[in-house]
């Protein structure tokens, strides 16, 4: 009886063949995704009065039905939808909690903003290519003025990338005011001068193309970007986060009207 030959050549061969498959498959995933993630941004940029409405507008409703009101079990308002992008999520909550505080704003709000501007993913850049980056979306020359690039920021991971949120937005609260309510936070990243006016401050009017750029932020359609319509957007997609206060106390909204005791209360 003749013994058994075994054909090493095509195993190997095989085997070679399988490992280079699994290498293009993997290769193939990370490169759709990477596609996937930066084909989106988030809506305005800090810093920047000409903002867009083309990145998450759309999926704003998402909120509403997801994540009302985590802070009820102790958890961190939206803290699951950051979980996608965070890695160290408790050093994240507490780093969000501790810049929360030196700011002097409910954390709810900081999660609120950080989720309209970049679905808390730290290295996204603007879809349209102003360079916008980041958690509130930096401008590059926002980025120069705290002396970082947008390149170093999308780098950083999220508990770093949250000391140069905290630069930007104290800078805003000493220029113009402290932060009252979940618009004002919001206005400081997208129309800071708009900390300065009334509620029918306009920030974008009709015929303009700053306007046409941003009219899905035009709550009543009138033509006009308000503070008001601002005001109204935060309540209609953040409801859980325009009601928290400062002090950690959720303060009930009036029944029948626009604006509520928690919104923006002018100067």
């Amino acid at each position: 009886m003749k013994p058994i030959k075994f054909n090493y050549q095509v195993n190997v061969s095989a085997g070679k063949g399988l490992a280079i498959l699994l290498a293009v498959l993997v290769l193939t995933n990370f490169v759709t995704f990477q596609l996937f993630k930066s084909s989106f941004s988030g809506p305005s940029m800090a810093n920047n009065q000409q903002h867009n409405q083309g990145g998450w507008g759309k999926y704003a409703h998402q909120v509403n039905m997801k994540d009302e009101y985590r802070t009820k079990t102790g958890g961190l308002y939206l803290l699951d939808q950051a979980k996608m992008y965070v890695y160290n999520v408790n050093a994240f909550e507490q780093k969000v909690r501790e810049v929360s505080r030196k700011l002097g704003v409910a954390p709810e709000w900081l999660m609120a903003v950080m989720h309209s501007e970049s679905r808390f993913d730290a290295s996204v850049k603007n879809r349209l290519g102003s360079g916008a980056t980041g958690l509130i979306q930096f401008m590059p020359a926002t980025a120069k003025d705290l002396e970082i690039t947008v390149n170093k920021l999308r780098n950083m991971n999220h508990v770093e990338q949250l000391d140069f949120v905290y630069d930007y937005l104290n800078e805003k609260r000493k220029r113009y005011r402290n932060f009252d309510s979940l618009t004002d936070l919001y206005l400081a990243i997208l129309y800071p001068k708009a900390l300065s006016g009334e509620f029918c401050y306009t920030l974008y009017a009709k015929p303009s193309k700053a306007y046409q750029m941003n009219s899905g932020l035009d709550e009543d359609k009138d033509g006009r970007v308000t503070v008001a319509d601002i005001d109204r957007r935060m309540k209609r997609v953040y409801p859980t986060a325009y009601v928290a206060q400062k002090d950690g106390s959720i303060k009930p909204m009036h029944q029948g009207g626009n604006v509520t005791t928690a919104g923006y209360m002018g100067n």
